[in-house]
C-alpha cells in the first residue's frame, strides 16, 4: 500500500496525446515537473500557489495550468523553482493519502 502512496517514480500527466506535466507523490507532498518552452526567460514565467487553486503560465499569454485543488495545501511550506529547461512546484497537502489534483476535469 505505501508504495502506490509513495511512489518511487514520475507520472505523466497526458491530454489529447499531449504530456502536460510530471507529478510524483509522498503521502504529504506533491511534486509537479513542467518542461519550458524554449527561449523562456525567467521574468516571463509566473506561478500562483494558492490554498485550494494552482495557476502557472507565461506572461501575456493564456495560463498554461489554471485549476482547482482538491484539498487545501500548506501555502507557506509549498515554493516553486525553475531550472534551465524544467519549473518544478512543491504542494505540501494537509490531508494525508489524498492528492491535491482532481485530473476528471
Amino acid at each position: 500500500m505505501a508504495e502506490k502512496l509513495a511512489p518511487d517514480k514520475r507520472h505523466s500527466f497526458i491530454n489529447n496525446g499531449q504530456e502536460v506535466f510530471e507529478w510524483d507523490q509522498t503521502l504529504e507532498e506533491v511534486n509537479i515537473y513542467i518542461n519550458l518552452p524554449p527561449n523562456v526567460h525567467s521574468k516571463q514565467f509566473y506561478c500562483k500557489i494558492q490554498s485550494k487553486h494552482v495557476e502557472v503560465g507565461i506572461k501575456g499569454n493564456p495560463p498554461y495550468l489554471n485549476h482547482e485543488l482538491t484539498c487545501p495545501v500548506k501555502t507557506d511550506s509549498s515554493f516553486w523553482t525553475l531550472g534551465i529547461f524544467c519549473f518544478s512546484f512543491l504542494f505540501v497537502c494537509f490531508f494525508l493519502f489524498v492528492s491535491p489534483f482532481s485530473l476528471d476535469s
